[in-house]
């Protein structure tokens, strides 16, 4: 059974700038180890060409070893890292966790701005990132905002599993929250966002607001139609995630009905803090954002789904050699100023 009625609705499509060149159809890549097909999807030029670099890059593939993932991902992420914006500092330190030590990566703008506090979590598919493979991301959006930013590099599998990984978020929250922190996951990332709202609930507590942004929620367990028009997607597909979810309890049976494992599995999201959703449009993952934000405004939540055209999961990515990609980062920042509010 499908949570909600989104089926009935329709695709709302964020805006986008002018001057994108016109879109050309991209066939899939029948070269590589994706399994691509022949599946066409709308793409313009700039981001067509950003998708073949980083393939040409990384070759990235679930169908290789972790090791070699792990090697190819951080290629991809040092090809496509930028210099930090002059005026944001970092320091490096751990918070003592339930599962040990905890690194973390602290932000701040110049003198730094009390109005929010940032707790950001990486994405990866669980298996894969860090704090440093989304550095240059977490300096953009302090600096973009002007806010503090804390980046949680959580244990990964499937060295830990499910749910470490939450532990590790949870216990970074309560070491940083000060009663003014707002969560920003970014895919894998987002899924745990969305999970530790649903533990905070559980035990009367709730962060200020939440980003989600291509966050994995679950869809897959309704069938929701991202996974069958968006299977074979650049950069994720549906393959690819669900080698993503298995790792996660290593081959065991799925928790499928935990919503910390999968947070469309909750029954009640009236505790849910304020949330907006981000997805891409040519991406399996896409129509999890819409029936997450449709759950929670059934339960009188204030949230907001964005969904960007012509773009892929990891856009973020693009965010400097994409026109849409650099709106779509430029709609987060606002989202996180908007919350923060």
């Amino acid at each position: 059974m499908i949570p909600g009625t989104y089926l009935a609705k329709r695709t709302k499509a964020a805006p986008v700038r002018p001057g994108v060149s016109p879109a050309r159809m991209l066939t899939g890549f029948t070269a590589l180890d994706y399994d691509r097909g022949m599946t066409k999807y709308d793409l313009d030029d700039e981001m067509l060409a950003f998708i073949e670099r980083y393939i040409e890059v990384s070759n990235l593939s679930t169908a290789t070893s972790i090791a070699e993932q792990r090697r190819d991902y951080d290629k991809m992420v040092q090809h496509f890292s930028y210099a930090r914006p002059e005026g944001v500092g970092s320091r490096d330190e751990a918070i003592t966790g339930r599962h040990g030590d905890v690194p973390l990566r602290r932000y701040r703008w110049r003198e730094g701005n009390a109005g929010a506090l940032i707790l950001f979590v990486h994405g990866g598919g669980f298996i894969l990132g860090s704090l440093d493979s989304h550095d240059d991301i977490c300096a953009e959006l302090c600096a973009a905002t002007g806010f503090d930013l804390v980046s949680v590099d959580y244990r990964l599998s499937p060295e830990f599993l499910h749910p470490v990984h939450l532990d590790d978020v949870e216990d970074a929250f309560h070491a940083c929250d000060r009663g003014n922190t707002l969560l920003v996951g970014v895919s894998g990332g987002g899924t745990l966002c969305a999970a530790l709202c649903h533990r905070l609930a559980m035990s009367g507590k709730k962060a200020a607001a939440q980003v989600l942004i291509y966050p994995g929620l679950g869809g897959d367990k309704y069938g929701l139609p991202s996974y069958r028009d968006n299977a074979d997607a650049p950069l994720l597909s549906r393959k690819d995630i669900m080698f993503y979810r298995g790792v996660r309890c290593a081959g065991a049976e799925l928790p499928v009905s935990d919503p910390e494992f999968y947070p469309l599995a909750a029954d009640d999201f009236s505790a849910a803090p304020p949330t907006v959703a981000i997805s891409a449009d040519i991406d399996p993952l896409r129509d999890d954002c819409a029936v997450y934000v449709e759950r929670l405004e059934a339960d009188g939540i204030d949230a907001e789904w964005i969904n960007e055209p012509g773009l892929t999961h990891d856009y973020l990515r693009a965010r400097h050699v994409s026109r849409r990609a650099a709106a779509a980062f430029e709609r987060i920042c606002d989202a996180v100023i908007r919350l923060a509010r």
